[in-house]
């Protein structure tokens, strides 16, 4: 029997895998990660960095300092048609790949070979808060068809899912135990939490490896290096205010993308003022926030890591 941790690069899962560890410390431990190639690069760093520590490791010299990472971004006169990703964001993504699978062959990194673009793109739908074909193709798919190629039944998978989203686990333990699989919440075992709680419910830095960039910049979660279709108005706000580059850049692809498919309701987020739902562009976004820069907007109560890898039957 395996014990996998479906590792997000995010303090959720990092907290998980080691006290899955620490509980079972006899059993063989992997880390799954699905890379959407869209990533903070200190997300990268971190993953690594973390999965080193769970699995103590040392870590490896090669590791990358964000700052020693190219840029995603490519120049706005590439056609949308043609966009396949910075080559040489990608050419570093793949050697930091072959390097892990060295030096560290107990973290499973998985690529589908796109990133969110491209699958919007492709599939002629922008992701939104409803559906996220980003997620399903490039994270749940790709981790479903693993799992069935190189699992057994008497594998467990935990998942860092805390007491804030119960719901999640309680709709994917359901799930996946139609196909056969056990899945479980390391967070979400008292006397675990009770035991180690440092590890459990303590600073991230007090646990020995330094914690993601996105998190200082109030970012609720790290995945897809903060551009997220399933997020608010409050998190696109702050992506804004503490990281106007990406923001913009990420207005553009969402025009690109947009106008290949035709479609003007193809947008990340929606405004629901006035009680009617209508599709918010972020360009609108922008621009509403240019006009009225006093405005302001606060994340819901229990606002969370993202579960888009964890939500929906595939």
């Amino acid at each position: 029997m395996i014990r996998y941790t479906q590792f997000s690069g995010g303090q959720g899962s990092y907290r998980t895998a080691k006290l899955d560890r620490l509980a079972h410390p006899g059993c063989a431990q992997r880390l799954t990660f699905a890379d959407v190639l869209y990533e903070d690069a200190d997300t990268y760093r971190f993953l690594i960095e973390a999965a080193c520590d769970v699995l103590e490791r040392t870590v490896p010299e090669w590791l990358p300092r964000a700052e020693d990472f190219p840029d995603y971004q490519v120049g706005a006169d590439v056609p949308i048609e043609e966009y396949r990703g910075d080559p040489d964001w990608r050419a570093f993504l793949a050697n930091l790949r072959a390097k892990a699978a060295i030096d560290v062959p107990e973290l499973i990194w998985l690529v589908e070979g796109r990133d969110p673009w491209e699958v919007y793109r492709d599939e002629r739908f922008v992701g939104n808060s409803s559906a996220d074909p980003c997620s399903k193709i490039l994270k749940r798919q790709i981790l479903d068809k693993w799992r069935k190629a190189n699992c057994t039944p008497e594998d467990t998978f935990a998942v860092g899912i805390d007491a804030g989203e119960h719901h999640r686990l309680d709709g994917l333990a359901a799930r996946m135990a139609l196909q056969g699989w056990h899945f479980h919440s390391p967070l979400l075992d008292d006397d675990l939490g009770y035991r180690y709680p440092v590890i459990a419910h303590g600073p991230l830095e007090d646990l020995g490896v330094v914690p993601p960039a996105l998190y200082a910049l109030d970012y609720k979660h790290g995945n897809c290096g903060g551009m997220c279709c399933k997020a608010g108005l409050a998190h696109w706000a702050n992506r804004r205010r503490v990281q106007p580059r990406r923001f913009h850049y990420d207005r553009m692809m969402e025009r690109k993308v947009r106008e290949y498919i035709g479609n003007p309701a193809a947008t990340f987020l929606r405004d629901r003022r006035g009680g009617i739902t209508k599709p918010l562009s972020l360009d609108a976004f922008d621009a509403r926030l240019r006009a009225s820069p006093e405005l302001s907007y606060k994340y819901e109560p229990g606002s969370s890591g993202c579960g888009c890898a964890l939500d929906d039957a595939i």
